[in-house]
């Protein structure tokens, strides 16, 4: 999790890549993010997701490999860190997925993110250990700062 953070704080700082500069804040079912357009066709991004005694830290990288006059194709790479403390079992753990999905943007600043991802799951605990793939579903509206 740390050598994903340092890469996205990295490429944050890269003065090489930045061609299109835009900072958005998003608020997805069930998360808060902030996702910075490295270039045109290059992006990152910093989650946090919680419910239920769940909380998860996750860092993407997007690749945006298409890019008509208002949607924006992408797929890319997340990593994250996960901790739970629910009702009976305590713990945590980590995901990855590879991902794929598009952005519309509504107008200039306002746009609609969605994508799917098999996620692999590893959760650990005192007296479980649990992995396994699952399909996510990922929809969200972004706000651009600038």
């Amino acid at each position: 999790m740390k050598r994903i953070l340092l890469l996205i704080l990295l490429l944050t700082n890269s003065s090489i890549l930045f061609a299109e500069e835009k900072l958005s804040i998003g608020l997805g079912w069930p998360y808060l993010s902030v996702k910075y357009n490295l270039s045109k066709y290059f992006s990152t991004e910093l989650r946090y997701a919680t419910g239920d005694g769940i909380n998860v830290y996750a860092g993407r990288f997007y690749w945006n490999f298409h890019r008509p006059e208002n949607i924006r194709f992408f797929t890319g790479l997340e990593g994250g860190n996960i901790d739970f403390n629910t009702l009976d079992i305590k713990g945590n753990g980590y995901e990855g997925s590879i991902f794929v999905g598009g952005e519309y943007l509504i107008t200039k600043r306002l746009s609609f993110v969605m994508d799917i991802a098999p996620t692999f799951i590893s959760l650990n605990s005192d007296n479980v250990d649990v992995d396994g793939v699952e399909w996510v579903l990922n929809m969200a509206v972004h706000y651009y700062i600038f």
